[in-house]
């Protein structure tokens, strides 16, 4: 059992990260802090009501093992004893916390098995929106595919921060260099809105040299061992996604380009699904533990 705190606990994402940690069978929520918000927390996020009867409160780190920052106020950690640090995990959401080592991008289809190795430090999450484009594109560098101009469009639901597109583009060029070194960085990026309020889709074309079946196969070549990224055989669409941790994958060859599309829960997969599956590798529990979440159409 660890004991786990969140600040910003005002913010969308402290709210689905409570959801998610009240019924995670291996967390004890010690705390949830949060700025011009007190009582109880069901008054402030839905679908707390008969779940949870904590209230907000100030933060402590010394009886903590791993403190969700959601909010973009450093504070807390730069006044944390480096004893405590020491030992101590962050896992931060709004990019506050800077010029930490050790410091892991919190993107586990990537650094995953460097997580599970007491990564202690930071780990600080990507967007929603570069989460997804990567994972759309990640077997694809992985395994130097990546020769020419991507052209890509992210939609995303009204819940989910807007990105900006030039900070998204450096983002994730940045790991795609990582993965590719020799990728020149030739990505267009258009962001939109989506018709739901937490999906996202992302819609990209590039030129490819293989057909429909031999880039599936490499694409599940490298998500088949994990447990929340699926490409399909058969079309998907956001219902498939929306209210799970998982990203789902179509891929089509037509003409010398792949057209790649990806769908996912921008405020699960895309925030807080994916910082409890961080969390999960970092302590050692199974990766699906606490979210093993369904569609909400079906």
């Amino acid at each position: 059992m660890i004991n786990i705190g969140i600040t910003g606990g005002e913010t969308v994402a402290a709210g689905e990260l409570v959801r998610l940690l009240i019924n995670h069978p291996d967390v004890n929520l010690k705390w949830v802090s949060a700025k011009g918000v007190s009582g109880k927390l069901s008054g402030c996020h839905k679908g707390l009501l008969g779940e949870c009867d904590a209230e907000f409160t100030s933060p402590s780190v010394a009886d903590v093992d791993l403190v969700f920052s959601c909010d973009s106020d450093a504070s807390l950690y730069e006044n944390v004893p480096e004893e405590v640090k020491a030992t101590m995990r962050i896992v931060d959401f709004g990019h506050s916390i800077t010029n930490v080592e050790p410091c892991m991008y919190g993107l586990c289809e990537i650094n995953r098995k460097f997580m599970v190795h007491d990564c202690y430090g930071v780990v600080r999450l990507p967007s929603a929106q570069a989460m997804l484009l990567l994972l759309a594109l990640i077997p694809a560098a992985k395994n130097n595919m990546l020769n020419g101009s991507i052209s890509s469009r992210i939609n995303c639901g009204t819940m989910i921060t807007p990105a900006n597109e030039g900070e998204l583009g450096t983002e994730v060029c940045n790991v795609l260099k990582v993965l590719q070194p020799d990728y020149d960085g030739r990505i267009e990026i258009t962001c939109g809105k989506d018709s739901s309020s937490r999906g996202m889709v992302a819609s990209l074309t590039m030129p490819c040299q293989l057909d429909a079946g031999a880039i599936k196969s490499i694409y599940k070549d490298y998500y088949g061992d994990h447990n929340f990224t699926f490409v399909g055989d058969e079309a998907v669409d956001m219902s498939d996604v929306i209210n799970t941790n998982k990203c789902l994958i179509n891929i089509e060859v037509a003409d010398g380009m792949a057209h790649i599309t990806a769908f996912a829960d921008g405020l699960l997969k895309g925030a807080a699904g994916n910082a409890v599956h961080v969390m999960n590798l970092l302590f050692g529990f199974h990766e699906k533990v606490g979210l093993a979440l369904k569609a909400q159409v079906f």
